[in-house]
């Protein structure tokens, strides 16, 4: 209850800090609706329910946009008709004047990608600051003359994981003590096991309270691992007396919006092929992840590559035991096998060794999937994060108004 109290004494008391002061504008211009841009709304949402009504700049009627009038949050959303080039945008040059115009004094882009149009935006606004988040690991050399020049007149490049700082340090011209880390958070109160049940989902899926359900969140997508996740189950059915065959392999999730339904198919085929269609459950798009969570009893995260697992510390705060594709923030998130299993990326042999190991140890699960809530509840905070963002985003407008 302490800490508690103290996090909402710090957050009322950054709020404070800023609301006098803070005219923001954020900018997610995106067709997609994956971690990106479920952070970026979330994130201007809860600046809403502080009182900090942020301007969003987003895509007309993209499923952010969409997102955001359903929340009611006092947002102003401002959408626009186009989607901006990587570099000399001039309609989002003319765009961001206007709004400069309108006193904004912080522009905050979770697309880095946009950044070769937002900078020369504002290269007659010195006073303006500007962040920028990014959500995924880079492989290219940018460290050439034009992406100092870009990233110098950025304040802060904010990432979610050491991690990810470790790779920006290495492949980007941006000095170290500009990039920040900020964890994503939860709120706890809403992913909490001891309020949130699953049973209705369990009970679509054809499962009873002796059914073991391992499931998979997560956009239908080749780079998120379905395909392992599938091969995975049927080596690990291979391998199960048929006295413990009572299990459901459960995927959430439907394909990316615009995109042409062919991996969906393609994996229905493999189930067909291998004769798993008593085995998966095929479970579309579900909005409460918390009781989907609640309703598994091991979560899988096989990506090709992820940055940072979100779906990962979801499942944790149920106090769902995790199996995780090794690289990027993995390690952090999962420690020394002390709060899940690592796997290789594209393996299904290593995913049903994992798998099937918790399911003979029922107890060392048991207290993986306890100590997993602590973990993640010490290092992903949603106050925590909401308190180190607020903070950022004073000490950049001090730095520009000393320019």
């Amino acid at each position: 209850m302490k800490r508690v109290d103290s996090d909402e004494v710090r957050l009322a008391s950054a709020v404070e800090a800023l609301k006098c002061q803070l005219k923001c504008l954020v900018v997610c211009i995106s067709h997609s609706w994956g971690g990106l841009e479920q952070v970026a709304a979330e994130d201007s949402i809860a600046l809403a329910n502080l009182g900090l009504s942020p301007r969003v700049l987003c895509l007309l009627d993209s499923p952010f946009h969409k997102h955001l009038l359903a929340s009611k949050a006092s947002v102003e959303i401002v959408p626009i008709e186009f989607t901006p080039s990587k570099f000399f945008d001039l309609k989002l040059k003319a765009k961001l004047n206007e709004l400069m115009s309108m006193q904004v004094n912080l522009v905050h882009t979770h697309q880095t990608s946009l950044l070769g149009s937002i900078v020369p935006g504002l290269w007659n606004h010195r006073s303006v600051a500007l962040l920028a988040s990014r959500h995924m690991m880079n492989s290219h050399n940018k460290k050439g003359l034009y992406h100092r020049a870009i990233y110098s007149r950025v304040d802060s490049l904010i990432v979610m994981s050491q991690a990810l700082k470790e790779n920006i340090i290495q492949t980007h011209a941006v000095p170290e003590r500009r990039v920040k880390v900020i964890h994503l958070g939860l709120d706890f109160e809403k992913f909490n096991p001891q309020r949130v049940f699953g049973e209705k989902f369990r009970d679509q899926w054809g499962a009873d309270e002796n059914t073991i359900v391992i499931g998979l969140v997560g956009r239908i997508d080749p780079a998120k691992g379905q395909s392992t996740f599938i091969r995975g189950a049927a080596t690990l059915l291979k391998r199960l007396d048929v006295s413990k065959k009572n299990i459901r392999f459960v995927i959430v999730g439907e394909e990316t919006l615009g995109s042409e339904p062919h991996y969906l198919q393609e994996l229905k085929e493999i189930v067909r092929q291998l004769q798993l269609e008593d085995y998966i459950v095929f479970a579309g798009y579900q909005d409460n992840i918390p009781a989907v969570m609640q309703s598994f009893d091991l979560a899988v995260m096989p990506s090709r590559q992820e940055t940072f697992g979100l779906v990962a510390i979801e499942a944790m705060a149920m106090e769902c035991p995790v199996v995780i594709s090794n690289g990027g923030s993995a390690f952090e998130i999962v420690g020394n096998s002390e709060y899940g299993l690592l796997v290789r990326p594209d393996d299904p042999f290593d995913l049903q060794r994992q798998l099937k190991y918790l399911l003979d140890h029922p107890e060392e699960r048991r207290e993986m999937a306890r100590k997993a809530r602590e973990h993640v509840r010490s290092q992903y905070d949603g106050h925590e994060r909401l308190i180190k963002t607020l903070a950022l985003y004073e000490k950049v407008l001090r730095k520009r108004r000393a320019l």
